[in-house]
């Protein structure tokens, strides 16, 4: 898996939700993603900008830019590049109309909300595992 210099994967959390940004906190080991926290989409895509995370888990339903305005953003701003970032979004609705419009736009997959902390960090890794094997044409 490509990761950063430390050996962790570089990760944005986007939730509006400050338990939820806690839990996502607590369930990932540290050996394993480095990550940054963020309230809301602007500060999510600022962050995207100065860190260039290598997956990004964004809250469809945020204040400031939605989870959905953002992924359209950075896929937007992405265009050209030979090096996406892995996307997934999350979501405490279960309304399949949501995922397909961010499917068509690219994410890695998604997590329905509430999801079990021992389950995060396996699911994420699976994501991102599967996210650069097909880029790398495996």
């Amino acid at each position: 898996m490509a990761e950063s210099a430390q050996g962790a994967l570089r990760l944005v959390l986007a939730d509006d939700d400050e338990i939820v940004r806690e839990v996502y906190r607590y369930a990932l080991p540290a050996d394993g993603f480095e990550v940054r926290l963020a309230s809301d989409g602007a500060e999510a895509f600022q962050l995207y900008l100065e860190w260039q995370p290598q997956m990004m888990v964004l809250d469809i339903q945020m204040p400031e830019m939605s989870g959905y305005a953002l992924l359209k953003r950075i896929r937007e701003h992405e265009k050209g590049w030979d090096k996406p970032t892995a996307i997934v979004m999350a979501t405490a609705m279960s309304d399949k109309s949501d995922i397909m419009d961010c499917l068509q736009l690219g994410i890695q997959g998604y997590v329905v909300k509430p999801i079990r902390p021992e389950e995060i960090a396996s699911r994420l890794a699976s994501y991102y595992q599967a996210f650069i094997e097909k880029r790398e044409g495996r």
